[in-house]
């Protein structure tokens, strides 16, 4: 097991600020669905200050805890100061981090940077904006994810069923922090279809959970996925 800080794992166990941010008025995203790690920052800014910060992410315990130490970082700020906070900032933050995880610091950092980049656009432009809403990233990813290794012996329909289903208890309680859960409907083909409940059903965490789902899917069964919503009936 990885040697993280008692910082990050309580990040992680315990996330700040983790959510949609009612009257945002500025918002980044950084990563992307298909890898997994896709990142998104909503702040509200008040008289140049970050009044207020929330996250999402897709990713696993340390791109959970770098959105987490971040939104705690900016609230507070003044732009310039908030500029200033960088990957290294969110690093020492979380009380370091392994080298192979860094680059959820990173996408954390690039999330801000969008995010202020967002907020500077000139007056009229933001005012014909009104209220920044996070728009979906798509309900079901654009491209099926495929799995880093290729030549794995083939599953029979019914190992694949109990992979699928021990990977959705697995990330059951990532569900469920955000309000939903998904559940095993079929596998068709390439298509892995599930249902979406509570707020994973929701046009903005859509994209997000199935495109952290289909990527731990893809290495799961050892061959190209898309995860995509089972019909309503």
């Amino acid at each position: 097991m990885l040697d993280y800080s008692e910082i990050l794992t309580d990040h992680f166990l315990n996330p700040r600020n983790r959510g949609t941010l009612e009257g945002a008025n500025a918002l980044g995203e950084a990563g992307a669905v298909r890898s997994g790690n896709a990142f998104r920052l909503t702040l509200k800014i008040d008289a140049g200050r970050i009044a207020a910060a929330m996250f999402q992410s897709t990713g696993g315990g340390p791109e959970v805890a770098a959105g987490s130490a971040l939104t705690e970082l900016v609230i507070g700020k003044a732009l310039a100061e908030a500029r200033a906070i960088d990957a290294d900032a969110i690093e020492a933050a979380l009380g370091g981090l392994p080298a192979e995880d860094r680059s959820a610091a990173e996408v954390a950092a690039e999330g801000l940077v969008a995010a202020l980049k967002d907020y500077a656009q000139p007056p009229a432009f933001r005012a014909a904006q009104g209220i920044r809403v996070a728009q979906p990233l798509g309900v079901a990813p654009i491209k099926p994810a495929l799995p880093s290794t290729a030549g794995a012996p083939r599953l029979s329909a019914n190992e694949e069923r109990a992979r699928v289903e021990a990977v959705l208890e697995e990330m059951r309680p990532r569900f469920r922090a955000d309000g939903g859960d998904v559940a095993f409907h079929d596998i068709l083909g390439p298509r892995v279809r599930v249902h979406l409940k509570g707020s994973c059903s929701g046009c903005q965490l859509a994209g997000l959970t199935l495109g952290g789902l289909q990527t731990r899917l893809a290495e799961e069964l050892g061959r190209p996925v898309f995860v995509v919503p089972a019909p309503s009936r």
